[in-house]
């Protein structure tokens, strides 16, 4: 029942946690400098001097993109770890069939009652 308790309290925290960063924007983000990325090495116009400091400034764009995301990441699973220091069981709840379709309805049904709620606050 605990782990239960803590699956629960722990999805809707990782929730608005990546609602606040912002972390689907921040996908978008390393994704559009990709494709930028790619785009470049297609035209055969622009000088190589252009194409190297266009290059560097994407690199450097993308590393920054890239460290947050791991950030993020690594903050979510230090959550985990630590909820699994209260529950010896919880991370096996989590990796289980049973404890992914139960996050997911945990998850959509928050995202669907959020969604209501701020409905009717505008």
């Amino acid at each position: 029942m605990i782990n239960h308790i803590l699956l629960i309290s722990s999805s809707v925290i990782i929730y608005e946690f990546l609602k606040y960063i912002k972390f689907i924007d921040l996908i978008k983000l390393n994704l559009k400098i990709y494709q930028k990325i790619i785009r470049l090495f297609k035209f055969k116009n622009v000088s190589d001097f252009r194409k190297e400091k266009l290059i560097l400034n994407y690199s450097k764009s993308l590393f920054v993109s890239s460290v947050k995301i791991f950030l993020i990441l690594v903050s979510i699973l230090t959550v985990m770890y630590i909820l699994n220091l209260l529950s010896q069981s919880f991370l096996n709840l989590i990796i289980s069939v049973f404890g992914i379709i139960e996050l997911s309805i945990v998850v959509i049904i928050y995202h669907q009652f959020r969604k209501k709620i701020s409905a009717k606050l505008y």
